[in-house]
């Protein structure tokens, strides 16, 4: 749905409070040039004490032009505290009032009015997609990582990133990440996809940690020359405002339009029935919940020795000299129990999952 957005607001639009150095108290000076001032505003100590979530605030002041303040922010941590719940265009009034209050905290008042209509210059659509049946975020980033991206899209570069957990195609104008929420929340600031993490959602961790699977996609357009090239090919209006970019329409045409082009294509012919020993692995677990590692290891060997060459009769007469009759019906068990429960499970569910999740209309909420 709609997750970060970043606003350009004139000074002009804004009555500041406090005053002092750019108009507001606690201003920092970022950089200075021969054509511009930058200064950034963060949450002041006070603020965090609340444990509410705060925007970022970036101010430009040019000589040539009117000064400009960009505001951005997550809009569900405005509202939840936390991105794994979603919003949809209903929750726009609340998002409104809620980044007004948060912007007056810091000393920035504009009215309603002002704050709808202002200008987005980049926006992130994302979803999360609770798994099921099984099914690790990890094994499917794995599966969707065996897509050349480079070649798919203009998109520069494409890597895995924290051990596997996350996919990254991207370039200065937009990235498409794909990545597992669950793990990502306790990861460091430096090495974490979301990089502003309210304790709220941090802790969200202990209570979600072996319990639930989530895949996180996100499509960030970066730039207002990509947002605007984008939401043309769409069919939308370009240079939208914070309301019109709010917009569940817009966030499932985004990401559908991305995994259309990056993902479908390919479907096919990488996500095969034929599983290397790894994917059989994968599938044992899927078909035995409950299983240990061992176990697990144990079974997916035994059914990849039935498969080759001759078969069971060439297993048996393998270990005929180590192995008694008893334990040969033993193993021989073993193996019609898991053929059956995999002969359950859907090779490609996975896939459908993920598909099915981005094009469901009811936002994700969290239910721990």
């Amino acid at each position: 749905m709609i997750d970060t957005i970043i606003l350009s607001i004139p000074r002009s639009k804004f009555i500041m409070l406090d005053l002092g150095y750019y108009g507001v108290a606690a201003w920092d000076l970022q950089a200075r040039t021969k054509a511009y001032t930058k200064l950034v505003k963060n949450p002041s100590t006070r603020d965090k004490e609340t444990g509410l979530y705060f925007p970022r605030l970036t101010g430009y002041e040019r000589k040539s032009e009117d000064s400009i303040i960009k505001v951005e922010f997550s809009a569900p941590k405005l509202v939840y505290q936390n991105n794994l719940d979603e919003l949809i265009e209903s929750n726009f009034g609340e998002v409104l009032e809620t980044l007004r209050d948060r912007l007056k905290r810091m000393g920035a008042v504009i009215s309603e009015r002002e704050l709808r209509q202002a200008p987005a210059t980049a926006v992130h659509y994302s979803r999360n997609v609770e798994l099921r049946n099984g099914y690790t975020a990890q094994y499917i980033i794995r599966e969707l990582g065996k897509i050349n991206l480079n070649k798919c899209f203009d998109l520069t570069r494409a890597r895995y990133m924290n051990d596997g957990q996350s996919l990254y195609a991207y370039t200065m104008a937009h990235s498409f990440v794909i990545y597992d929420k669950i793990a990502d929340l306790i990861r460091s600031k430096k090495r974490s996809i979301d990089k502003d993490q309210p304790l709220k959602q941090l802790s969200l961790f202990e209570k979600l940690n072996k319990k639930k699977e989530i895949l996180r996609l996100e499509v960030r357009l970066s730039q207002k020359r990509k947002m605007n090239a984008l939401f043309r090919e769409l069919g939308f209006p370009e240079n939208p405002t914070f309301q019109d970019v709010f917009s569940s329409e817009k966030s499932k045409a985004v990401l559908m339009h991305y995994w259309n082009k990056m993902i479908e294509p390919n479907s096919l012919l990488l996500f095969a029935h034929a599983p290397s020993q790894k994917d059989l692995l994968n599938q044992v677990l899927r078909a035995r919940v409950g299983a240990k590692g061992k176990t697990a290891v144990y079974l997916t060997g035994l059914i990849s020795l039935a498969r080759e060459g001759a078969g069971l009769r060439e297993l048996r007469s393998i270990l005929a000299k180590r192995s008694s009759d008893r334990n040969w019906h033993t193993m021989k068990k073993d193996l019609e129990g898991i053929t059956e429960d995999l002969s359950k499970l859907r090779p490609r569910e996975w896939y459908d999952q993920v598909k099915s999740g981005l094009v469901d209309p009811h936002p994700f909420h969290i239910e721990i």
